[in-house]
């Protein structure tokens, strides 16, 4: 049923287009995460031509292969494609449904949005952890926290892959529902007439 609903969707050009630049996108931000105040000087850069800009920029986002474990790596190549995927599929169902003005959607969003802030919080260097949760809690005065964790906060990406993908299985699930309520009719209308 999954997969015949995902066939369903990207048998479709422009969603397969939207998942790939969805994907892309969130590929490109996580590996620029680490990088924020290098990425803004570069890009703001009024001494910098535009080609130099870009060539630069780009080559930022080979980091992935440096300042990533393959755990966390994995994670984040997984944790873009399936929120391309996602945002693909839930634009598919939004949009099936929007004739009858559903709110069938409402619960897979929340999850895929919540998979997307999960694995950002995994995301990290293996030198220094976790981007986004490191200085969170450091700033809280939890920064040990992290280094009592297993894998050092890399749990989060894996947590944020499993809500991804929680996420598309619930949103393809959608898909296969009727867009209607089923109604039985009943043959013989039943009456009670004891009387009291």
């Amino acid at each position: 049923m999954i997969v015949q609903a995902l066939a369903q969707v990207f048998s479709r050009g422009w969603y397969v287009a939207l998942a790939a630049m969805i994907a892309l996108a969130t590929f490109v931000l996580t590996t620029w995460l680490g990088n924020l105040g290098l990425v803004w000087q570069i890009a703001t850069s009024q001494w910098l031509p535009i080609a130099d800009k870009v060539k630069i920029l780009l080559a930022l986002i080979g980091s992935i292969s440096t300042n990533f474990t393959i755990f966390s790596a994995s994670c984040a190549i997984a944790i873009a494609i399936l929120f391309g995927m996602n945002i693909a599929v839930i634009t598919y169902v939004f949009r099936e449904h929007r004739r009858l003005g559903s709110q069938s959607g409402q619960i897979v969003t929340a999850t895929s949005l919540g998979g997307l802030v999960g694995g950002l919080f995994g995301i990290g260097c293996a030198a220094c952890g976790t981007f986004v949760l490191s200085p969170a809690l450091a700033f809280l005065g939890a920064g040990t926290l992290i280094t009592l964790l297993p894998f050092g906060g890399e749990e989060f990406g894996a947590l944020g892959v499993g809500l991804l993908s929680l996420s598309l299985v619930m949103s393809t699930r959608r898909i296969g529902q009727p867009m209607l309520c089923q109604v039985t009719l009943l043959t013989q209308p039943t009456f009670n007439t004891k009387e009291y």
